[in-house]
């Protein structure tokens, strides 16, 4: 009888053996041990702002040895910030069908990239009495981005409550690609006189290359006292710069209008000067 058993258990061990060593096999013959992987075609690809994000997939290929191709599935998994003005990498990824992943990153370079720009709604001069709103006054447009003016922060001021004086405002922005730029600017406080001509000008901020010329005057638009639009021949201007265009840096571009009766308005066209 103990032999007996002794022979079922070692029937029943042979046949377990039997069985996972099958099992094994089978799983063996029947799990994908191949990997996927990416192709593209350049180590960089060359696209326009104006490109939408899909073009990234052009020249990507995958292919997984189970699968086969297997290009349709492949996402852009990250596009990372600037490594340089303009250039950044793109990561791609693809899974096949027992969720293998593969990755591949190429370097993007946008060939009409821009760096971010401010400008402005208004001109930088307010009366004592007359409310402060930078913020408001301020925005900035990115090439990629469009307006990113809720991005514009005041990094410092030295701007006093209801006092009139020359302040000084540096200001902040980045786009979504990490490039950031700042800008200085004067704030002109001044008194208030119910009969100061209001000079509007048809632009608040300009950017000009070095040693390129602008005609101040042409930035002049309207110019009003107490609503009423003023001729040219009712009016006086001077116009107050030290502008240089062979130097970057920002200026001011005074405008001063003086009307017969001896009132005077003032407004500040601010210029950059870039390389």
């Amino acid at each position: 009888m103990v032999k007996l058993l002794r022979r079922l258990t070692l029937v029943l061990f042979i046949l377990v053996l039997a069985a996972f060593i099958a099992f094994s096999i089978a799983e063996k013959l029947t799990t994908d041990t191949t990997m996927p992987y990416i192709t593209v075609d350049s180590e960089v690809i060359e696209i326009s702002v104006k490109d939408k994000k899909e073009i990234l997939l052009s020249g990507v290929t995958a292919y997984d040895g189970k699968d086969g191709d297997i290009s349709d599935k492949v996402l852009i998994e990250s596009i990372s910030k600037f490594i340089e003005p303009g250039v950044c990498s793109v990561t791609y990824a693809v899974a096949d069908s027992d969720k293998h992943v593969a990755k591949q990153t190429r370097t993007v370079r946008y060939t009409d990239y821009t760096p971010p720009e401010f400008y402005m709604k208004r001109a930088l001069v307010y009366g004592v009495d007359e409310a402060l709103d930078i913020r408001a006054a301020v925005g900035a447009r990115d090439s990629i981005d469009g307006d990113i003016s809720d991005r514009v922060s005041i990094v410092t001021t030295d701007y006093v409550k209801n006092t009139i004086g020359v302040f000084t405002v540096s200001l902040q922005v980045s786009n979504s690609m990490g490039d950031t730029i700042y800008l200085d600017v004067t704030v002109h406080v001044e008194g208030n006189e119910t009969m100061a001509p209001q000079i509007q000008l048809k632009k608040s901020l300009i950017y000009v290359k070095k040693g390129e010329e602008p005609n101040f005057e042409d930035y002049l638009g309207d110019v009003t006292v107490n609503g009423v639009l003023m001729k040219k021949d009712e009016v006086q201007l001077l116009i107050s710069t030290n502008f240089d265009s062979e130097e970057t840096g920002t200026y001011n571009v005074h405008y001063y209008i003086s009307t017969k009766e001896g009132y005077e308005g003032h407004s500040i066209l601010t210029v950059v000067v870039e390389e």
